[in-house]
């Protein structure tokens, strides 16, 4: 028997009502103390991503401090470096911001005319304004310049980076002490042993997913590159760059990915149809990632339900703006790690998990009240071979049953 929405339990009233005041408070704290919990969670996360690179080194002998510094000195310096390659191009586009949107405004204004009586009727105000008597003197507030701004906020960024980095160095360097620590504190050999397979669970997934994503980001952002260069764009490097970064964020970025790919198109190209080019080939090489290669290689375990996903990515940039859109992906892995070992969040991991054919009375019950054109239960999504294995399987034990019960109906697959 399944487990349903609620466990049927007198006090449920009272234990939902609790578990909302508790979830409310906890993101008011969040938010309040951000500057706090953004590097301790990326540390944490950081840790259980890395922690299979750490066990790897420590069975050729290497021991958990030393991995940890091996590990973090790697990923600092792939970080350094791949900033350093776009930060001459991120300075000039942050500078010239300003700039670059007014030239946009005035290419796609030459190209398509759409703006052509916007910009009459604003000269036409602007020259009454200048005309009439006695105006008064227009004061201007001259804003902060970008540099000011980054001479305020790099110490601040530069602490939290430093935290989360010294914080995940600790972690992967204190080996799996808590892991013994989580086992010590649990009251009962049961407790025990589901708190660690919770803690293992989402380690192995968070360390899977973003192992096989970070490969598949790198072959997107070459990819991206590669065709920004033969099409002729400006600075390709920080194409590919910003296009293995963006991917990380499901959905949203690859669309940020495309928007700027048409606005620098729209710079570059004379021609309309031109600019159109290069968002173009973003979007095909994205899509082919996203539909076709991504869902195969990280496993129908670890997908994910895209209106999850994209709920996620909402919240945690209203609650960590732009950190946490980085941040929602693992942060969602980890809370379907935990509800698929507990029986009571059963149902928020259905929720959470990507779409799969049903059960046989799942299947029964749609195909008895759906329509016919319904696609229920018979999700068309790309499949893994081991999908395709349990399939052929399952065909297999059916006409097995018929074979020895002609009379038997089968049931849908």
């Amino acid at each position: 028997m399944k487990q349903g929405f609620l466990p049927v339990r007198p006090e449920a009233a009272t234990h939902w009502a609790i578990i909302g005041l508790f979830v409310m408070m906890a993101v008011a704290a969040l938010s309040f103390a951000q500057s706090f919990f953004i590097p301790v969670v990326f540390a944490l996360l950081l840790a259980l991503i890395l922690s299979p690179i750490r066990r790897a080194l420590g069975k050729v002998g290497i021991g958990p401090g030393f991995a940890a510094g091996i590990i973090m000195i790697v990923f600092c310096a792939i970080s350094a470096i791949l900033l350093f390659m776009v930060s001459s191009s991120l300075a000039t586009i942050v500078s010239d911001e300003p700039q670059l949107m007014n030239k946009v405004q005035e290419r796609v204004n030459e190209m398509t005319g759409v703006l052509e009586p916007v910009r009459q009727a604003g000269q036409q105000l602007e020259e009454m304004q200048q005309s009439a008597p006695e105006a008064p003197e227009r004061v201007v507030v001259r804003e902060e310049g970008i540099f000011s701004l980054w001479a305020q906020t790099t110490p601040y960024v530069a602490g939290q980076v430093g935290l989360a980095i010294v914080l995940a160095t600790f972690l992967i360097a204190s080996g799996d002490m808590f892991y013994e620590k989580l086992v010590e504190v649990m009251p009962n050999l049961s407790a025990k042993r589901k708190a660690l397979m919770i803690a293992r669970d989402m380690e192995r997934q968070l360390s899977t997913y973003f192992l096989t994503i970070t490969g598949i980001n790198a072959a997107l952002g070459i990819l991206v590159g590669v065709a920004m260069w033969l099409l002729g764009m400006p600075d390709p490097v920080f194409f590919g760059v910003a296009a293995f970064a963006l991917n990380y964020i499901p959905y949203v970025g690859s669309i940020i990915g495309i928007v700027f790919a048409f606005m620098m198109g729209v710079v570059t190209y004379d021609n309309f149809w031109l600019s159109l080019a290069p968002p173009f080939a973003y979007w095909l090489i994205n899509s082919a990632e996203g539909q076709f290669i991504t869902p195969v290689a990280v496993g129908r375990r670890l997908r994910l339900n895209a209106v999850a996903v994209f709920l996620s990515i909402a919240f945690w940039a209203w609650l960590w703006s732009f950190v946490g859109m980085f941040l929602s992906t693992p942060m969602l892995i980890a809370l379907k790690a935990f509800s698929e070992r507990n029986s009571e969040l059963s149902w928020l991991n259905t929720f959470l998990e990507g779409r799969k054919p049903c059960d046989m009375e799942d299947d029964q019950v749609v195909q008895g009240v759906m329509d016919d054109g319904s696609d229920a239960c018979h999700p068309n999504e790309p499949q893994t071979l081991e999908e395709v294995e349990e399939q052929v399987s399952t065909r297999e034990q059916i006409d097995e049953d018929l074979e020895r019960d002609p009379s038997a109906q089968p049931s849908s697959v």
